[in-house]
């Protein structure tokens, strides 16, 4: 089963952010939306959740989205923006289990265990107590990430692929959790879960997607595997500066270097 869009449009009065984007998603792999700022990512992931207006047709499992209802996209799919705002003195525990979704047979949440199940999947056992505002960036964001996967722990409900949606997962993280996080998402993939993830680090997006979606102006310059995508043209077309693409021993993998960064070129996107 899969994720698939066709033909996203999306404005902002008189601006087109989003220009006839297709996108596909298939369960049991890592998605990866890339590309430099401004470039629609963002947009892109909201619209694939429904939280902004958009043209054309986004479809779920083979069902369309915009014909499901709130508790049954809350069922299927979990959402993990770039920030969340939170006005009430609420601890890590009392925030990862505003993710419990009621009525799921089969899962642990019954047994009241899940919420510091998911604290200690994303490295902050002991956290429980701890109030929300008084973590670190990096510390909160997982704390997120954890209500995310208290939504839809189990990676396959009734036979059906459940969906994570990550908007830069990684943005305050060290590297080590860095890691942590996109061994996380790749579990849930391997495990028979969809994942669609936006990332800034090419790096990481060459060691843990399986398909990179390469945004430009609004557009699609690039679809298809990391090696496909994160090629020396495509890149430096891309961000508008020259970038070299490297494989490195023993897995392969394409990595990405800037070279002679002060030639980066002027011209706007087109």
């Amino acid at each position: 089963m899969e994720l698939r869009a066709e033909n996203l449009r999306v404005t902002a009065g008189r601006r087109e952010i989003l220009r006839g984007v297709d996108f596909a998603a298939r369960a049991g792999e890592v998605a990866v939306i890339a590309g430099p700022n401004g470039s629609g990512k963002t947009t892109l992931l909201r619209a694939l959740t429904g939280e902004i207006a958009h043209g054309g047709r986004v479809a779920l499992n083979g069902r369309d989205c915009a014909a499901l209802r709130p508790a049954e996209l809350a069922l299927l799919r979990a959402v993990l923006p770039q920030a969340a705002a939170l006005s009430f003195p609420f601890t890590a525990l009392e925030v990862v289990r505003l993710g419990l979704t009621a009525g799921v047979p089969g899962t642990r949440a019954a047994t009241g265990r899940l919420p510091a199940m998911a604290l200690a999947r994303v490295g902050l056992a002991g956290f429980e107590g701890r109030h929300f505002h008084d973590l670190s960036g990096g510390e909160k964001q997982r704390v997120q990430l954890a209500r995310v996967l208290v939504q839809i722990w189990e990676p396959v409900l009734d036979g059906a692929p459940r969906w994570l949606f990550l908007d830069e997962p990684v943005s305050a993280l060290d590297i080590g959790h860095q890691l942590q996080v996109m061994a996380i998402a790749r579990d849930y993939a391997r495990a028979g879960g969809g994942v669609v993830a936006v990332l800034h680090d090419l790096n990481l997006t060459a060691m843990h997607a399986d398909r990179v979606t390469l945004l430009d102006g609004g557009r699609v310059r690039s679809a298809g595997t990391p090696a496909e995508v994160l090629t020396d043209a495509t890149l430096s077309a891309a961000y508008h500066c020259r970038l070299r693409t490297n494989t490195p021993p023993p897995a392969g993998g394409p990595w990405i270097l800037p070279q002679a960064a002060d030639h980066c070129q002027e011209e706007a996107a087109e």
